[in-house]
């Protein structure tokens, strides 16, 4: 008995640990944040694709809008929409500034399509997404501006 759940916490250890490996390059980011759309295997802590600054401001939405309610995102701003069903995803060449990239991303989604320009940094040995820009004609916005919207209206 102390076998197995021996066992079982050594593996609950490693798979974390898997999960919470840095990204080495953007683009790496980018394709393991992006893979759950194709599988839909998508993991309830997203926290590891973050930036400390872009979690905050998530756990600052749920504390001011209260654990289980709608708060400032009532979509997905990383496919610009509510449902997905992406196809033809580019995930364009990084514009480098130190610990910082710009990323562009394009993608259809239900046949539609999606431009965003994702904003990383470096931060405890791998990149992370800072924000993210729609430059769709139809729907632009700036993440962070969505959080600083709502924390404003609280």
């Amino acid at each position: 008995m102390r076998l197995a759940a021996l066992a079982t916490g050594l593996f609950l250890a490693l798979t974390s640990l898997a999960a919470a490996q840095p990204y080495e390059t953007p683009q790496a980011l980018l394709e393991a944040f992006y893979e759950p759309y194709f599988s839909d295997t998508f993991s309830e802590d997203e926290s590891q694709f973050r930036s400390q600054a872009l979690q905050a401001l998530y756990d600052n939405d749920v504390e001011l809008a209260g654990e289980g309610e709608m708060g400032a995102i009532s979509f997905d701003p990383y496919i610009d929409g509510q449902d997905y069903d992406i196809t033809e995803l580019e995930i364009g060449a990084p514009e480098m500034a130190g610990d910082a990239a710009t990323v562009d991303v394009t993608f259809r989604n239900f046949g539609e399509p999606r431009a965003l320009s994702y904003e990383l940094v470096l931060e405890d040995g791998g990149w992370k997404i800072d924000d993210v820009v729609s430059t769709n004609p139809d729907n632009q916005y700036r993440l962070t501006e969505i959080f600083a919207e709502a924390a404003a209206g609280y």
